[in-house]
């Protein structure tokens, strides 16, 4: 996934600034994309240049609204239709995973695994959150809480898999 495109996708809601746009990276977009202002703001640059987004509005200290065109959404629908995502994982926590066994003894392992929770946990209830609130106001497809939804059976899938984990680290081996 580029972040051309998530910007695209946010875009294709309704005009944001690239203030509004950071801010829907941290929010909505949590655990799937993530973008720092200094990649932000150039990439509007490019998606302007290209015109895929135009600036609807100029605010006081160079605040700008993008909107997205009609370019932008063609190219938009290209990518989800054809082109095909890139399935391969390459995920820190993976890797943590992975090593977990083979590094670390039974208890550093444990505590791994229970500040891991707490993560998961906290991005699970706060996900969940934005889901009750939205729930009535918005119809059952709205892409946020299709997203939304996924984030939340995500974070729970890890913790299934934590409480798992520990289970059988106390149960197979020994001492610290």
């Amino acid at each position: 996934m580029s972040l051309r495109h998530a910007v695209l996708g946010l875009l294709s809601h309704h005009p944001a600034s690239g203030y509004e746009l950071a801010k829907h990276f941290k929010s909505t977009l949590t655990g799937v994309w993530y973008a720092r202002n200094h990649q932000l703001y150039p990439e509007l640059g490019r998606l302007a240049e290209d015109g895929f987004v135009e600036v609807v509005e100029e605010g006081p200290r160079g605040r700008r609204t993008y909107s997205i065109t009609d370019l932008g959404r063609t190219e938009l629908r290209r990518w989800l239709v054809e082109v095909e995502p890139d399935r391969s994982t390459r995920s820190e926590t993976y890797l943590r995973a992975f090593l977990l066994a083979t590094v670390l003894g039974r208890d550093d392992a444990l505590t791994v695994l229970d500040r891991e929770m707490g993560v998961w946990e906290a991005n699970r209830a706060a996900l969940q959150e934005g889901l009750d609130k939205a729930e009535g106001s918005v119809p059952p497809d709205d892409p946020y809480v299709l997203a939304t939804t996924m984030g939340v059976r995500l974070n729970e899938a890890m913790l299934d898999w934590a409480h798992d984990t520990i289970s059988r680290i106390r149960e197979h081996r020994a001492g610290p």
